[in-house]
């Protein structure tokens, strides 16, 4: 009697292991796991509020330029204010042979006024655009800024770099992701 014990308590113990697997597996059903984004990979589209309160989409964005960048920051990061001149310099050269730059401010607690005074005494030109939320950096995992993104004209991801970047950086890479 005690083997006959034995084997029922297997048999219950199978079952519930077995209607526990596909009761997870269907509470997952079509729910995809948000990919992190990686080099080759699409890059996760966004829409942002500029400073002056306008909608930006990557996509539409990327779509019209030959590269886009989308440079993670904030106005209180000293290596961001360290590259800002760097990214200045670059746009003012850049930006007439399709390569866009897109400034996604987060982390900030700044008001859109202050980050707009910010943005315009250091000389950026660039769009600038409120993560107010953090939502699109979360969607980038971005760990620390400055971050910038390359993306090319269909969405892919070409580069990732973390940390501050300078003139001759960026020119090397665009100069590599530039179609001919």
């Amino acid at each position: 009697m005690r083997k006959e014990q034995k084997k029922r308590f297997l048999s219950f113990f199978v079952l519930i292991v077995a209607v526990s697997l596909i009761f997870v597996g269907i509470l997952t059903l079509g729910k995809e796991e948000k990919e992190e984004p990686k080099v080759g990979g699409l890059a996760p589209n966004f829409q942002l509020k500029n400073l002056s309160g306008n909608l930006i989409e990557l996509k539409a964005v990327y779509k019209i330029n030959r590269v886009t960048l989308v440079n993670f920051w904030t106005t209180w990061c000293p290596p961001c204010q360290k590259e800002i001149p760097e990214f200045a310099r670059f746009y003012s050269e850049y930006k007439e042979k399709g390569v866009e730059i897109l400034a996604v401010n987060t982390w900030d607690d700044s008001s859109p006024e202050q980050i707009g005074e910010f943005a315009k005494k250091a000389g950026m030109e660039f769009p600038i655009l409120l993560d107010s939320n953090d939502k699109v950096v979360k969607s980038y995992r971005i760990r620390g800024v400055p971050t910038t993104v390359f993306i090319d004209q269909t969405g892919r991801i070409r580069e990732i770099f973390v940390g501050i970047m300078t003139y001759d950086q960026l020119k090397v890479r665009i100069d590599k992701y530039l179609p001919s």
